[in-house]
């Protein structure tokens, strides 16, 4: 029956699979799209594999016919002219699957953007967002969008796990400016649970996914030291030496440390909602029972998504990611 089979975009990667992982308990169908396809397979043939393959519009929409719900993460994290992706390529493909999604008779699209992105105005990552779900808001299919605040959880944890990283390294801590802007975590298996409710909704709805607990981001950091039973020297930095310090790394660590646009959102307060909190799972319980094991070993976001000409990611900066 079609309303058992649930297409996700990237169940390979982060916040797909934590969707296909919950869709599958449930008992339904799941089929991933994905350019990823020869990453290890953490469900042992249980999900179905098709390509994301945009210049292929016939195959985007064989891939989606029979299928109740499409849940789309695909996004990339910045510009990079050289391997042929940026914001504006990303936009292009969304409304691609979006077509394909509404000619194969997918009857709902949950599509996975980021909090507050209309608050950023000018910043490509953002403004690529926010035109994202204006076409899928005149598209006339039925939709739920999605924008969740910072990940953790699941395994992956790459800002939290390459904060903690640094602090084992280094024993002076710099924060953006004061630090004193605010950041709202939420778990991955919140984030999961919300969207697939949402999935089965015939509402057409625009929600935050943020978690119960609010911080500083310098309370943030505070925490994830603590939880590791280190000390830290936490000092305010200019956040263009942030920015370049995070460069610098960044060749030594062949990786995308920080971008200028993550930098921004997290310190003009993107990264929280005033939203009534949906999800359950504190970040102060789970950095207290994980922080010993974080920052073991630095977790390279730029190597783990192997890159090639267009790849899905989950939605945001705030994975860091």
């Amino acid at each position: 029956m079609s309303s058992q089979l649930h297409v996700v975009t990237g169940a390979f990667g982060y916040s797909g699979r934590w969707i296909a992982k919950q869709l599958l308990s449930e008992g339904k169908q799941v089929r991933t799209l994905t350019n990823a396809a020869t990453r290890d397979d953490p469900f042992d043939g249980a999900v179905e594999v098709h390509p994301l393959n945009f210049d292929d519009y016939e195959s985007l929409v064989d891939s989606l016919r029979g299928a109740d719900v499409l849940y789309n993460t695909y996004w990339v994290r910045y510009n990079d002219n050289q391997r042929n992706f940026d914001h504006g390529i990303a936009v292009e493909n969304c409304k691609k699957l979006f077509d394909a999604a509404a000619e194969a008779g997918v009857r709902r699209v949950v599509h996975f953007s980021v909090a507050k992105p209309d608050q950023a105005p000018g910043w490509t990552y953002f403004a690529g967002k926010v035109e994202t779900e204006r076409l899928l808001r005149e598209s006339g299919q039925s939709y739920a969008i999605v924008r969740p605040t910072v990940f953790f959880g699941g395994g992956r944890n790459v800002l939290i796990n390459n904060i903690a990283w640094i602090m084992r390294k280094i024993p002076i801590f710099g924060v953006f400016g004061f630090g004193k802007y605010p950041i709202q975590p939420v778990h991955i298996r919140d984030v999961s649970r919300v969207s697939i409710e949402l999935g089965a909704s015939d509402e057409n709805i625009t929600r935050d996914i943020a978690g119960p607990e609010r911080f500083t981001y310098r309370e943030f950091v505070s925490l994830i030291g603590k939880s590791m039973g280190v000390r830290r020297l936490i000092i305010p930095i200019p956040p263009i030496i942030g920015w370049l310090a995070g460069q610098m790394l960044g060749i030594f660590l062949r990786d995308r440390v920080i971008t200028r646009a993550e930098i921004r959102g997290l310190m003009n307060g993107l990264v929280a909602s005033e939203e009534e909190p949906l999800g359950e799972i504190t970040f102060s319980k789970w950095i207290g029972e994980n922080g010993s094991d974080l920052g073991r070993e630095y977790q390279n976001d730029l190597q783990e998504r192997r890159y090639n000409c267009l790849l899905y990611t989950s939605p945001s900066p705030r994975d860091v990611e």
